[in-house]
């Protein structure tokens, strides 16, 4: 091919890359300096309807959506659609309000144009609202006017209308019913200008609308727009998070060798750099691992895809970044786990294995192999609880503490979530790597561990006379405690006297008499051989299932107490132990 067939094709794609890179610095922007750069562009209209439907719907709402109307007028007719898919249903049904508001706005934006759209793109949209929003009279031809009734209005003497007072009128403030009012007085009249035989039909095919039929045809058309870019009805969206093991992964189809749509840049998939940020997730550090331009950009809008399918999963409307950043770090920590997870069973530490991964399998597939780790953790947890012992006791899951509380309370909700205890700024998040898997997971298994333990000591009642808040910490100390003062320690844990926890307390030091000290040698292997007797467990079971939790109750024990000495004690202060006041 000749040097000047190859021009256009060069000059196209130096334009394309233009616009790509004007969209991420605009996209990078506050909004007064976004909507100043869009207006300011040589090309506002190309840049504006080169951007995906969800980038403009986010920089819409950047801005504010009132505060947006120079960038709405530019915007295509395929965007304005999608806005309107976006803000003016809840669930399954249309809001009437967000309808309401949202043409209005496009009224005001491009008046000429939206007229022109609203008849012809979204014809069926304009009856199910004229029929929800106007009542219509068609006078006879010897029908006095004065005999329709208060509150119609005609253009033509013979098609009368009267708009409709709302379902709930004591729910509508009277600004919102001022601005309905003069949006559909405003749209008719353009109507009638435009086309007034237009304007008579569709009064006349209004009035024969039936709501729910027509509503249940737009549901269907929406839901089909909106499956084009990841978001699928609830029913078929929730799928992502459907377990999948990752030896099914190679069983699952391969993905296109090239995708259609448009990169998404408002999703922050990492650009391709030197190196990865600090502490990247290994997805994160796989993507940098593909040098193909095309290859990323067909990952970029497979992301972009996923993010909205597990957005349509969670029922949330995202309309800012922060809200949008949730979502692309809760998907990328799963497709993390679930690469991580694949690599394994692959059994491959190649260093590209990773790479082939998401460029060969779907990300969706790998994020359901992710989300399964976490999902059956929750399973392990829920059938634990059904048969442990704590629950037959009647106790609550604070009984367990408060760090295992945490976990335990991650994990019974109907998404588990981590407990990440503010080390991140949050109580609870996503998972985000396999660690967070297998910590949590070792966690729960010493949880089951100690219930275990617990219900081979046959203890019979756990009802205590004691302002102590019981926690199984608590009460296992206080029936080694009944035990070594020689009191009893079958049935139910008898809190200590002040005197009698006095004297134990001293037991429990080796070395002088001064704080701070050290607990006494032998005190732990001690504590074992009572529980092994208790239970009947072997002491290699227990230091097996429990000796590293057993080893933190002790030092949470001598880091609470070692500075105390035995005639400054105050029950109230003692969480470790049952104590009578």
């Amino acid at each position: 091919m000749s040097p000047s067939k190859d021009k256009p094709t060069d000059m196209r794609r130096d334009r394309e890359q233009a616009l790509a890179l004007d969209r991420r610095r605009i996209l990078a922007m506050t909004p007064e300096q976004a909507r100043d750069a869009i207006v300011d562009h040589p090309y506002p209209v190309t840049l504006v309807q080169s951007m995906a439907e969800e980038d403009l719907y986010l920089l819409i709402h950047t801005m504010g959506p009132d505060d947006a109307l120079p960038v709405l007028e530019l915007a295509s007719n395929a965007q304005w659609a999608y806005l309107l898919d976006m803000e003016t249903w809840s669930r399954d049904r249309i809001d009437p309000l967000g309808l309401t508001q949202w043409l209005s706005r496009l009224l005001k934006a491009d008046p000429d144009r939206f007229t022109h759209w609203i008849v012809s793109d979204q014809a069926d949209l304009l009856q199910y609202y004229l029929h929800c929003h106007v009542q219509l009279h068609v006078r006879e031809y010897e029908q006095d006017p004065a005999e329709i009734g208060e509150g119609y209005f005609s253009d033509d003497d013979v098609h009368f209308i009267r708009l409709r007072d709302f379902a709930n009128p004591g729910d509508i403030s009277g600004q919102r019913r001022e601005e309905r009012d003069f949006f559909l007085k405003d749209l008719l009249k353009r109507i009638s200008i435009f086309d007034y035989r237009l304007h008579q039909s569709l009064l006349l095919a209004s009035a024969g609308v039936i709501p729910a039929e027509m509503e249940e045809e737009l549901l269907r058309l929406r839901s089909i727009r909106l499956a084009e870019k990841g978001f699928l009805p609830f029913e078929e969206a929730v799928g992502v998070y459907q377990a999948l093991q990752p030896e099914d992964l190679r069983h699952r189809r391969q993905k296109p060798a090239s995708a259609g749509g448009r990169p998404v840049e408002s999703y922050p998939l990492p650009v391709p750099s030197e190196k990865p940020p600090k502490n990247a997730d290994l997805f994160t550090r796989t993507l940098f691992q593909v040098a193909d331009g095309a290859a990323f950009q067909r990952l970029q809008t497979e992301f972009a895809g996923l993010c909205n399918q597990v957005i349509a999963a969670d029922q949330i409307k995202v309309r800012d970044k922060s809200m949008l950043a949730h979502v692309v770090a809760k998907v990328s920590g799963y497709v993390s786990i679930g690469l991580e997870k694949a690599g394994q069973a692959a059994m491959d530490d190649t260093p590209y294995h990773h790479a082939h991964l998401i460029q060969d399998y779907l990300l969706v597939d790998i994020f359901r192999i992710g989300y399964g780790c976490a999902l059956a953790l929750k399973w392990q947890a829920d059938h634990w609880k059904r048969k442990s012992w704590f629950d037959r006791a009647g106790l609550k899951p604070s009984f367990w503490g408060e760090a295992w509380l945490g976990v335990l309370g991650g994990l019974l909700i109907k998404k588990p979530l981590y407990f990440d205890n503010f080390t991140s700024g949050a109580l609870y998040r996503e998972f985000k790597c396999l660690e967070d898997i297998q910590a949590t997971r070792r966690t729960l298994e010493e949880i089951i561990a100690f219930d275990d333990l617990l219900a081979l000591m046959a203890i019979r009642s756990v009802a205590v006379d004691c302002d102590t808040f019981l926690t199984c910490q608590n009460l296992l100390l206080t029936l080694w405690a009944n035990h070594r003062m020689g009191g009893t320690d079958e049935g139910a844990p008898q809190p200590l006297v002040a005197d009698q926890f006095s004297r134990f307390f001293d037991t429990l030091w080796g070395g002088g008499r001064l704080p701070p000290r050290r607990l006494r040698p032998g005190l732990r292997d001690e504590f074992i051989d009572w529980l092994a007797r208790r239970t009947g467990l072997s002491i290699q079971d227990i230091a097996g299932r429990m000796g590293a939790a057993l080893e933190r109750l002790f030092q949470q024990l001598e880091s609470e107490l070692a500075a105390v000495s035995a005639k400054d004690i105050d029950p109230r202060y003692i969480q470790l132990f049952l104590v009578a006041r």
